[in-house]
């Protein structure tokens, strides 16, 4: 960016000089040397205090492993990888043979405590049966209930469906392999098409100036020449650098924690679906103050050096 506009400065002083007639001297070239200093470092600072830019900025999104809640042999393999899903779309399915035994075994069980309540009840009141067998049965049906209940679960976790709109990637299970109900072993990554939000990381210095609702702009490497309009939707209250983690070691001002960075998040007019991107990507950011008096009129500076930056990724040759 200094380097645009030094050049630029350095092309208007040669056609003042050209266009004026102006002698090239010691005095003349003091000028205007001393005028860029002082016109461009203040430039500068205006922008990079009022209206900061980030070359740290990207889109984040949220994975989720799959994991099944029963263990057993896989049968079926329905989700593609990196095809879109529903939420309720069929991933994969497990043998429910043991669950749906299990199942029956319940319900059955369930039938029989029913029957004996109401025979308990019966005899009760006719017969002067015994309280403690009614209240024993009464037990014994509350407790085959929720055994049914489990089994229900169990038996209809054997299908595993997507948690969200879509799309799953890195599938390790194939049909006849064996899943298991361990979070580190996840069968396939799920990748939540809703959450991706683009962050980017400003400094320390210009954060009193980045409010939400402040407009922005953003600029992706891999679509040079166009420039995304946006809005701060908030500032993140919290930093990965500062994190203090339960361990037996105590916080010592001797070690030297690294300056981090402010994430701000981003949300874009055009959403980030239908610009057509892979997640992930990386992304150049500039956020516009919008009361700050004279600094204000900066802007239109950032705006055109953001779109000189766009156009430069044209000229990439690899």
């Amino acid at each position: 960016m200094e380097t645009l506009m030094l050049l630029t400065y350095i092309t208007f002083c040669w056609i003042i000089f050209k266009v004026f007639k102006i002698k090239v001297n010691k005095w003349s070239l003091t000028t205007a040397i001393l005028g860029g200093v002082v016109l461009i470092g203040s430039m500068l600072m205006g922008m990079a205090y009022f209206h900061p830019g980030s070359r740290t900025a990207r889109t984040y999104f949220v994975t989720t492993g799959i994991v099944s809640n029963v263990k057993g042999k896989v049968i079926e393999v329905d989700a593609k990888a990196n095809e879109p899903l529903h939420k309720g779309d069929v991933l994969f399915k497990i043998d429910p043979t043991p669950y749906q035994a299990a199942y029956d075994a319940a319900k059955a069980q369930l039938e029989f405590a029913q029957q004996r309540l109401e025979d308990s009840i019966r005899l009760q009141k006719t017969a002067g049966g015994s309280k403690f067998e009614v209240y024993r049965w009464e037990k014994e049906v509350a407790t085959a209930k929720a055994q049914l209940d489990k089994a229900k679960f169990d038996l209809e976790s054997c299908t595993i469906k997507a948690p969200a709109d879509g799309f799953v990637t890195h599938v390790r299970v194939r049909p006849g392999q064996m899943a298991v109900n361990i979070p580190a072993l996840p069968a396939m990554t799920f990748v939540d098409a809703s959450s991706e939000t683009l962050i980017a990381g400003f400094g320390p210095e210009p954060l009193e100036n980045i409010d939400p609702g402040d407009p922005a702009e953003v600029i992706f490497p891999s679509i040079p020449g166009r420039t995304f309009q946006g809005k701060v939707v908030r500032v993140l209250p919290a930093l990965a650098e500062g994190e203090l983690t339960t361990n037996r070691n105590m916080y010592s001002l001797t070690t030297r924690l690294p300056e981090g960075q402010i994430p701000v998040v981003i949300k874009l007019d055009t959403p980030l679906s239908e610009i057509g991107l892979p997640m992930g990507v990386d992304a150049i950011a500039a956020v516009y103050g919008v009361q700050e008096g004279f600094w204000s009129h900066v802007a239109i500076i950032r705006k055109i050096l953001l779109r000189m930056m766009s156009w430069q990724y044209f000229l990439r040759f690899h």
